[in-house]
């Protein structure tokens, strides 16, 4: 059989329009998807790189600031009546270390005598000699002994600090002071201290609007490392944590280095590390809205990554997430050779198909061929035999020999059938065509649909861990305040004592002043009764003279009376000096006794008022968290609503896909049904019709 009999053959026709078109499309199927799949997998993956970053950079923030408020409270309760209290601000930097464990150190460090007090003017047991430095600062810094050496006693102590002029946690706060003029909380950056390496949350303390020193905690940046490893397990996805000045203070990527003979990154500069060449990239992503994301080469790994970088609003750290570009791909490498797979067999299973329905039909209706050449040329004189087969073939000999008795009137009907039945194959083929079209844009719609609600649904999600993130930080912050409320309220006791001891004292001291009162009215009479005596010895010495020898004995004892009158005289004033000095002491210590009870009253309406305030701030927050809890509440609804819809539109995009191999069916299907009436009616006209 020639190569043009093959392919007008139904065998011939059936490759040339069935299995060719059929392998065509699956070929464009799979070449589409593959290249789909390849962009989805890197869209998703960059999604999902970008919502990590945003994701840790928001538990950052929330962190930072909440220890920055603490460190503000601190300096505040300074300003508000306890700066120059060096006993009760001491026990205050020691509440707040013991308040969390992840506290390393809280401190309070004044500026050299700023509040009035030396080393020599505080009584012994006021304040621990470790709490003052040598340039007569106040400084007292209390350590969490479980932050150095593990101890989960929750035991504090007290250390000396030496070379405040030369730490950052004290130059910082105080040269940003000096250039804004207003006090505002700073994040240092990271240091090692005993093992650790740590923070300091810094506030400074301004007193008649003059720097008088800072307030502040130090805590260990250990809980970072633990936010980088929960991303690298949920993810895949490597960590970065630089601080505002470019350290690396936490990383998921220690391990490759050590295994490729390098030093971990913890706590060294961005410069001293192989990623110094696109580190300028990142210090250029401001903070807020969407993270950065954008692909190079990493040059730990040497391959292609992405990279999605986001900043801190508080604190300005940043926030890098790295995944490598081939393991992203790799899934969809699978796809591909999965659809090749499952393409090659469906051309195989279509070509076997088509081939074996054609060679059963090619065998008998060669037969029917032969007895319709013979109509073909006109022939009508021979009967055609029928057939006892009963498939379409046989029933095809059958109706033939009907066929030939009918045939004059049935050519012409077939003629004017064949007009009308071309003018519907176009109208359907047009149809057809409009309907795939239709079905392509519903599929691309569906498929964008689809994609937006499964951003929406990971954007609930994201929403929902953020909004139990500050239900819990609101909790804590509740929890604190109410501590301090407790702290305050203790304070407002002591202080009630202390002015009822004032007073007390300052009644005494009134006592004393009356009582000396009374002595110098004793002393007056003594001083008259001594000059009295004296005149009465002078008298009685004159006398004795005049009496001659007789008055000898009683002259001498005028004489020695008269001595004893003069030292009682000399002796009586030296006590009224006294007496004069003590009443003046007595009347100088009333006053101030008067004084400090005054200021121990303002103190205890200080201490009464920011009890107050704190008690509406705790009853605030209780409200905040009730907010809280009814918004995370609805918005773990909205996922879920959006999960389902997205559940919905998978489906819908699997029915739209569907429908367009449907209408493509339908279109190859009137295609050939125009194929066959041209056939039909070249056929036809070659029958001439009876009269």
């Amino acid at each position: 059989m020639s190569q043009s009999s093959f392919l007008n053959s139904i065998s011939g026709r059936l490759l040339l329009l069935g299995v060719i078109p059929a392998m065509l499309v699956i070929a464009a199927i799979v070449a589409w998807s593959t290249v789909d799949g390849y962009r989805s997998a890197q869209r998703d993956a960059q999604r999902v790189l970008a919502a990590e970053a945003v994701g840790a950079a928001v538990q950052l923030d929330g962190r930072n600031e909440q220890w920055n408020t603490i460190a503000t409270i601190m300096a505040t309760s300074q300003v508000n009546g306890l700066f120059g209290r060096r006993k009760e601000s001491s026990e205050l930097a020691r509440s707040v270390t013991l308040s969390s464990p992840g506290i390393f150190s809280a401190y309070f460090v004044y500026e050299p005598n700023a509040d009035g007090h030396d080393a020599e003017s505080l009584k012994e047991g006021d304040v621990p000699p470790e709490a003052i430095d040598s340039a007569g600062r106040f400084l007292p810094v209390w350590y969490h002994n479980a932050s150095a050496s593990g101890d989960p006693s929750g035991e504090v102590s007290l250390k000396p600090s030496i070379g405040m002029d030369s730490l950052d946690y004290y130059l910082v706060p105080k040269n940003a002071f000096s250039k804004a003029g207003t006090p505002a909380a700073t994040i240092t950056e990271p240091y090692a201290k005993e093992g650790n390496v740590i923070v300091s949350h810094v506030f400074p303390i301004v007193v008649k609007g003059k720097f008088a020193g800072v307030a502040g905690i130090n805590r260990s940046l250990d809980r970072l490392f633990e936010i980088a490893d929960t991303i690298k397990r949920r993810s895949g996805a490597d960590v970065f944590i630089l601080s505002s000045g470019g350290t690396f203070i936490a990383a998921t990527t220690d391990a490759v280095k050590s295994e490729r003979g390098g030093a971990p990154m913890k706590d060294r500069p961005l410069s001293d590390t192989p990623y110094a060449s696109i580190g300028s990239r990142w210090a250029s992503v401001t903070p807020g809205g969407d993270a950065e994301v954008f692909e190079d080469r990493d040059p730990v790994l040497g391959e292609a990554c992405f990279f999605a970088v986001e900043k801190t609003s508080v604190g300005g750290w940043t926030v890098v997430a790295r995944r490598s570009k081939s393991e992203v791909l790799h899934e969809a490498g699978a796809a591909l050779v999965r659809n090749v797979i499952l393409g090659t067999a469906g051309m195989l299973l279509v070509g076997g198909l088509m081939f074996f329905v054609s060679r059963g039909i090619t065998g008998r209706v060669r037969g029917a061929a032969q007895a319709a050449d013979r109509i073909a040329r006109g022939d009508l004189t021979q009967a055609i035999v029928e057939s006892a087969n009963r498939d379409e073939t046989g029933q095809l000999m059958r109706s033939m020999h009907s066929m030939d008795s009918n045939l004059n009137s049935l050519v012409g009907n077939v003629k004017q059938a064949g007009i009308r039945l071309n003018s519907t194959a176009t109208e359907i083929a047009a149809t057809s065509k409009q309907q795939e079209a239709s079905s392509a844009t519903f599929g691309a719609a569906s498929n964008q649909i689809a994609a937006a609600v499964k951003e929406i649904s990971a954007t609930g999600r994201d929403l929902v861990k953020t909004m139990e993130s500050v239900n819990r930080i609101a909790a804590e912050t509740a929890d604190l305040a109410g501590a301090g409320q407790a702290g305050l309220q203790g304070m407002e006791v002591v202080m009630r004592e202390l002015d009822g001891a004032t007073t007390s004292i300052a009644a005494k001291l009134n006592a004393i002043n009356e009582r000396s009162q009374k002595i110098t009215t004793v002393i007056t009479t003594i001083t008259k009764v001594a000059d009295q005596t004296n005149i009465l010895s002078i008298n009685a010495a004159i006398e004795a003279e005049k009496a001659g020898e007789f008055g000898a004995g009683f002259l001498v004892i005028a004489r020695e009376i008269r001595r004893l009158a003069d030292q009682t005289a000399g002796a009586t004033l030296d006590i009224e000096q006294m007496v004069q000095q003590m009443q003046g002491a007595v009347s100088s210590g009333v006053m101030e006794m008067d004084r400090f009870a005054d200021q121990v009253r303002r103190g205890v309406r200080e201490v009464a008022s920011a009890g107050a305030q704190l008690t509406e701030i705790i009853d605030r927050v209780n409200r905040s968290t009730e907010s809280f809890k009814q918004v995370n509440e609805s918005m773990q609804a909205q996922s879920e609503g959006a999960q389902q819809i997205s559940d919905a539109m998978s489906s819908l995009v699997g029915n739209a896909n569907q429908t367009m191999q449907s209408v493509k069916e339908f279109a190859h299907a009137a295609a050939d049904l125009q194929a066959a009436i041209a056939l039909l009616r070249q056929a036809v006209s070659e029958f001439k019709l009876r009269e």
